[in-house]
């Protein structure tokens, strides 16, 4: 059985000398708090009230740095020294909130002074939407959301939501995608839960429409995928179907928030075969506190999301008990903030909220925000590969100071946006060169290997469609066997960067296993008598060439020839009486063809 959020009962804690455990072990060990519950929402910090005031004062033309600052000084006003604001003719102060209109009046009187101005806050360009519940939404500048809208807000995107099923409800009206009800057997998917419905809220919740929250990518769609009834539990064997549906309706990015300590075979098998659709899981941890692994996350080629505080540290927290983010690098790759502010279902409004919103905390909210920055990242890159995605989730996360909690970190959606790598690596060439010929075993090797993006992770040779063999490390050479076979092979070198791109090189080969033709066309016959000099006269022929042909005497090589007509003149005194002749051709590749043994006796 799977539950949303992870919530199956988990097995013992952990234990261990790791930082995350000894994390936990201060936390259980801590006095107790006393909140009646754990902290509800987060909210950013206010501004200062009484916070000093910034001014801006610039000097009429002549006026020197040394002149501005005695002045300054003698106004009694703090001055942060500035050669660049100098070459401007103006300084940067600081004065006393209730010093600012009396300074600020007496500065403007002076003659020298050509104008004071306010020194205005700037800020990265990041896009803030006008979403009235945004300014509690802190946790999308923690993993650097508003820097990603700067460059996308998403596109037509489509993000499977396996789960208790999702109603198109507040800022999800015009983005759900009716998929498949799998705990009802029917085609209406409607959230009885609310589970399904937060989840895909964070996804793909409608930002900058002046109402509700806003979801990470604004423009997705979110395909509706009921496995999860209404007490937010269901069957493996569902949740494996939401997940091949999900894949044969084409979706590339698949959120599952929800889990089980079973590693079942049909989960398993589902995963794989959306992976070989093309399409990047992303499961959450859990929220047991625990080092054991959640299913379906902990799958090869899952991107497991376990939950961060608003310190981008992994969330743990101890009232009457202790929750918190599962853990471990050996299996939890990336992590996002524990809690969130999301859609809520009508009729399951909290005495702390209204039917509209509510905040949603555990991995079930972190994975989907993972899910929503990799739907910006594939709505700017539409042709990244779920390689190509997960490298650049990856290799931007900031790591977290406790170890023993991921492998990567903490995403950051921005950094990632612009580390997308959808280029393919390149290949130049192949040795050998175009129908060369070769017996027995060649070395094929790829010339020219190079990618400017995530690097090469491996070049494949195939011939004839299947695969020879890997190398990972340059020059990139695979040795391929031809046995016994005759005539063109076709070879294919493919090379992959670690994002999943790939280049291919095509090269045909000849494989040539058969021997040359080699016969004495003149010369003493078997059992002759010979004395004084002999000439035999050979032919040999191959359709590769004839390298050379050999006379060979008692089974040594005593003379060669190399080009045709093809002679040889033995003085036989210099042998022994009894002389075993033989002739040998051999090719331009090296097969090689004996004659039969001729005897002779002097």
């Amino acid at each position: 059985m799977v539950l949303a959020l992870g919530i199956v009962p988990g097995p013992a804690r952990a234990a261990g000398g790791d930082d995350m455990a000894d994390r936990i072990a201060a936390a259980q060990a801590a006095p107790a708090s006393s909140e009646t519950r754990p902290p509800a929402r987060r909210i950013g910090p206010a501004a200062p009230a009484n916070g000093p005031a910034h001014l801006v004062v610039g000097y009429r033309a002549g006026t020197s740095a040394t002149a501005m600052a005695g002045h300054l000084r003698a106004t009694g006003v703090s001055v942060r020294a500035d050669a660049s604001l100098a070459s401007l003719g103006a300084q940067a102060v600081t004065v006393p909130a209730a010093d600012l209109a009396e300074v600020t009046a007496a500065l403007r009187a002076d003659p020298r002074v050509a104008y004071v101005e306010a020194d205005a806050v700037v800020q990265a360009t990041a896009l803030t939407p006008n979403d009235p519940l945004y300014p509690q939404q802190t946790e999308l500048p923690q993993i650097t959301v508003p820097d990603a809208w700067s460059t996308t807000t998403g596109s037509a995107v489509t993000v499977a939501v396996i789960d208790t099923g999702v109603s198109p409800v507040g800022d999800l009206a015009g983005a759900v995608v009716p998929g498949w009800d799998f705990v009802n057997n029917d085609a209406d998917p409607s959230d009885d839960q609310g589970h399904g419905t937060a989840v895909a809220s964070l996804i793909a919740g409608r930002g900058n429409d002046g109402v509700g929250m806003a979801g990470v990518c604004w423009s997705c769609k979110v395909l509706a995928v009921k496995t999860l009834d209404a007490t937010g539990s269901g069957l493996a064997s569902a949740s494996a179907a939401g997940i091949v549906f999900a894949a044969d309706k084409g979706v590339k990015i698949i959120n599952v928030s929800l889990g089980g300590y079973t590693a079942t075979q049909v989960e398993k098998d589902a995963v794989a075969y959306a992976q070989s659709k093309g399409a990047l899981v992303i499961a959450s941890a859990g929220n047991d506190l625990v080092a054991d692994k959640l299913y379906p996350a902990a799958f090869d080629g899952v991107l497991a999301v376990g939950g961060t505080d608003e310190d981008s540290e992994p969330y743990i927290f101890c009232w009457l008990w202790c929750e918190g983010t599962n853990y471990g690098p050996d299996w939890v790759d990336v992590a996002a903030p524990w809690c969130s502010i999301a859609a809520n279902l009508p009729g399951y409004s909290t005495p702390e909220t209204d039917d509209d919103y509510d905040v949603f905390c555990g991995t079930s909210g972190s994975a989907p925000l993972v899910s929503g920055v990799t739907a910006l990242l594939k709505s700017k890159s539409p042709g990244a590969t779920s390689a190509a995605l997960t490298q650049a989730l990856t290799s931007t996360a900031r790591p977290t100071q406790t170890t023993g909690f991921t492998q990567f970190g903490e995403i950051r959606a921005a950094a990632a946006l612009s580390r997308v790598d959808a280029s393919a690596p390149k290949i130049t060439g192949v040795a050998p060169g175009p129908n060369a010929r070769f017996r027995g075993t060649v070395t094929v090797t790829a010339t020219g290997v190079s990618d400017t993006g995530s690097g090469v992770a491996y070049a494949a040779l195939y011939a004839g469609g299947k695969l020879v063999g890997r190398d990972t490390t340059a020059p990139y050479a695979v040795k391929y066997n031809s046995g016994k076979s005759n005539g063109p092979v076709a070879f294919q070198w493919r090379v992959v960067d670690r994002a999943g791109n790939s280049a291919v090189f095509n090269r045909t080969l000849i494989a040539d296993n058969k021997a040359p033709t080699v016969k004495i066309t003149s010369g003493p016959k078997n059992g002759a008598k010979v004395k004084g000099t002999v000439t035999v006269k050979v032919s040999a022929g191959d359709t590769a060439g004839i390298n050379r042909v050999e006379l060979l005497i008692n089974g040594k090589v005593v003379a060669k020839d190399v080009s045709a007509a093809y002679a040889f003149k033995i003085k036989v005194s210099k042998f022994p009486k009894t002389m075993k002749i033989q002739i040998r051709a051999v090719d331009k590749v090296g097969n090689t063809a004996v004659t039969t043994v001729r005897t002779w006796k002097r």
